[in-house]
């Protein structure tokens, strides 16, 4: 979705462990995490297009939705037990989802009808609020289409816009901020289609004066990316998987501790925009993501993306639906309910031991901290009955809101849970429960053909550079222009495969390196096919947004299906110096 280097470093570079306990969560902290799932919904001229980061040139007349309906949205989300929805009123091409009355010919006023001057802040928010879910807005800081951009008077654009949302809609229960900025845009076609590169100076969006401005207004809310007081923090991956060890006291841009918990964003879908031929994850990535998000004391974001028809769609709604009902399962039972609890302190060691009336069932036991007391617990472990001892089964870093530690599934009767703090451990009853097991997936989409009889006939870099690995279905290996001990050979670079028999191609899939190095992932790219290996015609070429915040499987559909038996990938561009290419995988479907 958005490059949130520049107002939101990881979670590694949270304060040392010492006096963590001391920094407590506000009300709206409390609030806030008592959400746990949450969502962010993406809709505008991207599904149009196919674009993930809109240029800022397309016209609004692209948009021809004839089922335009944000209360279907909040229905399908309700389902999921989602609790918050953060609506993209502005993304990084402009555009904005309401009648702007400071940007009219490039919002909602400007869209053909039926749906010219749809006010969707208010649908949606309306719709939100009448299902008993809280609302929240982001606007782009970054906007690609306004001609002011990189000068004061964009900024003062910006505030413009963000006081028409704040006192507007009624209550906003969360902003969005992010590092997506400064980049080439179209800016107004100052220099035309072509665009230019713009560049900002430090705290040109005086973030801090916005903070203030939210708090102002909505006591209750929090920013995420506001990297200060009443925030929360970027989890540093757009995979859904928060890290192991999490302290929500961490140093702010203004060098002081806050309370900022993580909050663990990924789409549904590959990308954060609906794009065709595209399925939402499984129901088992789903519940993985539970467990490495709420299951580590994050709040889980989902990026939902409603169709060019303006609905969320037929599969992505049965997705949520289906997650909805195995979140309500897994929270409705808690085996520990009856059950003979004891605890034994010492210092800021705790020892928890619960002894159930019977043997139950279960492979989850959910801790969870008073954290408006401080995060205290920095490890803990978990342990059954084992012959005349006790065996370990779990273990674990911090806790915070609520851990979810696994365990094998079996009968228990007795479970002991050890906890290590900086402070003595204040914790909430220990629940014990059981999550319904799902079957998982693979990395391949199920309609990209087999590649029996493949082989490599050509690459511009030779061996032991390998791009035969980039067709060996295998995701982990890679196709690597960099030897190692050799120089480096930067894009464009190319391989070309024989299928070996004439297929019917719609596009092909680009899977980056899966390795966590984002150095070399390709964002910029042509494909060609052939017939006979000799004549060649150019199917795509374009780019890959936000690779390096969100490095999952890319698809391209060709404008027309073409029949072909040879194809060639060429690199054109590269992250991180474009010194370099990389690639996990090419599949053809």
């Amino acid at each position: 979705m958005m490059k949130k280097s520049m107002f939101m470093c990881s979670a590694f570079c949270a304060a040392s462990v010492a006096g963590a306990a001391a920094v407590l969560p506000s009300e709206a902290h409390l609030k806030y995490h008592e959400r746990e799932i949450i969502a962010l919904v993406c809709w505008g001229l991207n599904p149009y297009t196919g674009q993930e980061w809109g240029f800022g040139n397309v016209p609004p007349s692209k948009i021809t939705a004839k089922r335009l309906g944000p209360a279907q949205w909040a229905d399908a989300m309700k389902a999921a037990e989602i609790s918050c929805v953060v609506l993209v009123a502005k993304h990084h091409d402009g555009f904005c989802l309401w009648p702007s009355p400071l940007n009219k010919d490039y919002s909602m006023s400007a869209v053909p009808a039926p749906n010219t001057g749809r006010d969707l802040v208010r649908e949606l928010s309306d719709a939100c609020r009448a299902r008993g879910m809280k609302f929240g807005v982001y606007l782009s800081p970054w906007d690609r289409h306004q001609g002011t951009y990189a000068t004061p008077a964009y900024v003062d654009y910006f505030f413009a816009q963000w006081n028409d949302v704040l006192d507007n809609y009624g209550e906003i229960s969360e902003i969005w901020l992010d590092g997506a900025n400064g980049g080439t845009g179209w800016y107004g076609g100052v220099n035309g289609d072509k665009g230019e590169r713009r560049s900002i100076p430090k705290d040109y969006y005086r973030l801090d004066e916005l903070l203030q401005l939210m708090h102002k207004k909505h006591p209750l809310a929090i920013a995420f990316g506001g990297g200060g007081e009443w925030s929360s923090k970027w989890c540093g991956n757009e995979s859904g998987v928060c890290p192991e060890t999490w302290w929500c006291a961490q140093k702010g841009k203004d060098g002081k501790m806050h309370w900022m918990p993580s909050e663990t964003d990924f789409p549904l879908r590959r990308g954060w925009y609906w794009h065709k031929n595209e399925k939402p994850k499984s129901l088992a990535r789903l519940v993985k993501i539970y467990y490495e998000s709420v299951g580590r004391g994050s709040v889980m974001d989902i990026g939902i993306a409603p169709d060019d028809e303006g609905q969320v769609c037929a599969d992505d709604t049965k997705r949520l639906a289906e997650f909805g009902e195995w979140v309500r399962d897994f929270n409705s039972r808690d085996f520990a309910n009856g059950a003979n609890v004891t605890e034994r302190r010492d210092g800021n060691k705790l020892v928890v031991e619960l002894t159930l009336p019977e043997p139950a069932e279960f492979n989850c036991v959910d801790i969870k901290e008073k954290i408006a007391e401080g995060q205290r617990v920095a490890s803990f472990a978990v342990e059954v009955p084992d012959g005349d001892g006790w065996r370990k089964v779990s273990f674990g870093t911090t806790v915070g809101h609520r851990r979810l530690a696994r365990v094998p599934l079996a009968k228990y009767g007795c479970v002991r849970v050890t906890l290590e703090g900086v402070e003595p451990p204040q914790l909430f009853p220990i629940a014990l429960r059981r999550g319904r097991e799902v079957k998982g997936e693979t990395m391949r989409a199920p309609d990209a053909y087999v590649k029996t009889g493949w082989r490599l006939v050509d690459e511009t870099c030779a061996a032991p550079r390998n791009a035969k690995n980039a067709i060996d279905g295998h995701y982990g290996s890679l196709w690597h222009s960099h030897a190692a001990g050799a120089v480096p050979l930067p894009p464009p670079q190319s391989f070309t495969v024989d299928c070996g028999t004439e297929l019917l191609m719609h596009g092909f899939d680009y899977t980056p390196r899966q390795d966590g190095c984002k150095h070399g992932m390709v964002d910029g790219y042509e494909f060609h096919v052939s017939v006979d290996g000799k004549t060649w015609n150019k199917t795509s070429a374009g780019e890959f947004g936000n690779l390096a915040a969100n490095p999952v499987r890319q698809r391209v559909t060709f404008e027309n299906p073409v029949k072909a038996r040879y194809f060639r990938f060429t690199a054109t561009h590269a992250l991180s110096g474009n010194d370099r290419v990389a690639v996990a995988e090419i599949d053809i479907w």
